[in-house]
């Protein structure tokens, strides 16, 4: 429990904060159990026998190897030999977390517990399987916790064999992990990156071991990619998200995300104190990599040495480099959300929209949300939260603070607390003093999202609107400025002619369709009504990377007579959304419409929790008419765009394997021999 548990943990003895406590859970849907952190000088040897944990194994062959232990007292829920033996040891003394197997490995089923490591639940609490009690030295229960004195001491071998031996590391207080890791090789995982990964996987998978494993193996495969092992970026990546992943639901996210970034800080001061490794030296950049070159040793002017050729002292990179089918095959990290359900982490396209259609106000509503960690429209969770950069193209500094300052005030967050930042010059995309000043400020700010609004204003002189050669690079050569470093989002206009329906083609300049990895698209869906500050909007969020769904988003802002009175930057504005099919106010709704937002609706769930979702509980996340959803799930597997496969989740308190969802390859083809040649046979 963050601020009462861990190495900096306190002991609560104020009943004021145990009401507190006891106020705030005991009428949540879990209810209310105690706990208690080791007190000073007590352990407990948490022994798990349940699901295949061998935990009674290792206590006997501990005891073969150590001596007995002695009879002591008891905390379980569980009837199966699982319990919590509590001993006393000294004050000073610091164990291993998990009591190791005979042959040095962790998933033993037994860990130890100690008071700066996790904590014990105590009765009356009911777990999962039942109540929990403790019982005594005899093996009766009892109706109260000993006292630390009542204990009997671990023996002496048992000391020494549960021992943390820790050598004092020096550390670099000051290393930065992501720039650490940034210097790392590139290429295919080493066996030993793998071996190291694996493991900690195996302990996240098991659940014995994890925190003292990770700590361990993070250590070690920062220390591989120091001296010059390839793969360690991907085998971070991996283990950031297996770890999150298994620690979220009894953690929470952010605490998950906390705990591991401890861990990789504390892996990287190591890792940095320790100085340059012999690698070092054959990497680009390095005194005896190929490409670096002799040049004057200016201590030594008669001697020339090994050095970087490049005076802004970045290693030389080779451009055009082939990728192998070894290094395709590698694992790839899961999609990251900036916004879930609006916008993947470091993906790059463009918010466009009819004229008057409030895109500046809904970029400022994302930029606000990812600035604060509100949620966008108070419906689309902020899964990266972090500093932006808005380019401010039209309009100038003062109607752009009215409108930040208004939207602030909506989503009730302070403006002048957010790490947002905006930037009122232009200039164009190609100029050297604008990518220059933008590399800038994505090094001092190091933002998750980056905004330009409109493109238009940053549009390089020299390449026509509608040559979509020349605007596919000018386009790439931006999004390659941010690429893997933060998400890029560009206000562009509909053509005056454009279709009636959300579509990248609908954009009025060329190229940006075949640019777009993601998209934001928005239409009036009836004639706005400007005297009452009124626009309903029908708006699509795409993707590449994962569908996409439409919306229905009605604004409220401030009426022409506020705007008139001087009023505009204090009026309230407000905004509602709901599920919509992109349709506009001169059509008539439903139809293939609304099968066809049915269709993204069903797809975009299966695609965030494959094997989740049995048919029934598909049927109730999509909503709606129940008997069109269950017409468009079989439509969706006759097509093979989903498959049905036998999978476990999660019904209650224990795992029901059942018929659950995933995404299909849809219908394939293959050429069979026909007697006029050749033809297709639906596969």
């Amino acid at each position: 429990m963050k601020g009462v548990t861990g190495h900096e943990g306190i002991d609560v003895t104020d009943e004021s904060t145990f009401r507190e406590w006891a106020d705030q859970w005991a009428a949540s849907k879990d209810g209310l159990n105690l706990a208690t952190r080791m007190p000073v000088g007590v352990i407990a040897l948490d022994v798990d026998c349940y699901g295949g944990k061998p935990g009674a194994e290792t206590i006997a062959a501990r005891e073969a190897e150590w001596g007995t232990l002695p009879p002591t007292w008891t905390i379980t829920a569980r009837c199966d030999g699982s319990g919590k033996m509590l001993f006393r040891v000294p004050s000073d003394w610091v164990g291993v977390g998990v009591v190791p197997m005979r042959d040095g490995k962790n998933g033993s089923g037994v860990e130890v517990l100690q008071r700066h490591h996790r904590y014990a639940v105590v009765p009356p609490s009911i777990h999962n399987v039942g109540p929990v009690r403790i019982f005594g030295p005899d093996g009766d229960e009892c109706g109260h916790l000993p006292t630390p004195g009542e204990l009997p001491m671990l023996p002496d071998a048992w000391l020494a064999g549960l021992y943390k031996h820790r050598q004092e590391l020096e550390r670099e207080r000051a290393a930065d992990p992501d720039d650490l890791i940034a210097s790392f090789s590139d290429g295919l995982m080493t066996d030993a990156v793998q071996r190291a990964m694996q493991q900690v996987l195996d302990a996240l998978s098991s659940g014995a071991g994890r925190h003292d494993t990770m700590n361990q193996k993070m250590l070690e495969l920062l220390r591989l990619g120091w001296g010059g092992a390839s793969g360690v970026k991907l085998a971070v990546q991996m283990v950031r998200t297996a770890f999150v992943q298994a620690l979220s639901d009894e953690r929470g996210e952010h605490a998950a995300r906390s705990e591991f970034d401890r861990s990789l800080k504390g892996a990287a001061e190591i890792v940095a104190a320790a100085g340059p490794s012999v690698a070092h030296a054959f990497q680009p950049g390095g005194a005896w990599h190929k490409d670096s070159a002799w040049i004057p040793d200016l201590e030594n002017p008669d001697l020339m040495k090994r050095g970087v050729v490049e005076s802004s002292g970045e290693a030389p990179t080779v451009r055009f480099a082939p990728v192998s089918a070894g290094d395709l095959a590698q694992p790839v990290p899961p999609m990251e959300w900036l916004v879930r359900g609006v916008w993947p982490r470091h993906s790059f396209g463009p918010m466009g929209g009819e004229k008057k259609t409030l895109k500046t106000y809904n970029l400022l509503s994302v930029a606000v949300a990812v600035a604060s960690g509100a949620a966008l429209f108070n419906e689309f969770k902020v899964e990266s939260q972090g500093p932006v950069i808005y380019y401010v193209g039209e309009g100038g500094r003062a109607p752009f603070q009215r409108r930040v300052q208004a939207i602030a005030r909506a989503y009730g967050v302070d403006l002048a607390d957010l790490p947002l930042h905006a930037v009122f010059e232009v200039g164009s995309l190609d100029a050297p003093d604008f990518t220059d000043a933008l590399k800038r400020n994505l090094d001092d700010v190091q933002p998750e999202l980056v905004i330009l609004d409109p493109l238009y204003a940053f549009h390089p002189a020299g390449v026509e609107a509608q040559n979509l050669y020349e605007r596919g690079r000018m386009l790439a050569a931006l999004s390659a400025q941010t690429a893997n470093e933060t998400a890029l989002i560009v206000a562009d206009h509909f053509r005056k002619s454009g279709s009636a329906d959300l579509d990248l083609d609908s954009i009025a300049q060329s190229g940006m369709g075949q640019w777009a990895d993601s998209w934001i698209l928005q239409k009036h869906r009836d004639a706005p009504d400007l005297a009452g500050g009124k626009y309903q909007l029908a708006v699509e969020f795409g993707s590449r990377q994962w569908g996409g769904s439409r919306w229905e988003l009605d604004w409220q802002l401030a009426t022409a007579e506020q705007v008139e009175n001087g009023d505009e930057g204090s009026a309230a504005i407000s905004w509602e959304i709901r599920r919509g099919d992109g349709t506009t106010g001169d059509r008539k709704p439903g139809g293939s419409r609304g099968a066809s937002e049915r269709r993204a609706r069903i797809l975009e769930l299966i695609r965030e929790k494959p094997l989740a979702y049995t048919k029934s509980q598909l049927v109730d996340a999509v909503g709606g008419n129940r008997k069109a959803v269950k017409e468009e799930i079989e439509q969706l597997e006759n097509a093979r765009q989903l498959l049905v496969k036998d999978a476990p989740g999660r019904e209650g308190t224990r795992y029901v394997v059942r018929p659950r969802y995933s995404l299909g390859p849809g219908l394939t083809f293959k050429i069979v021999p026909a007697d006029d040649g050749f033809s297709y046979d639906e596969g």
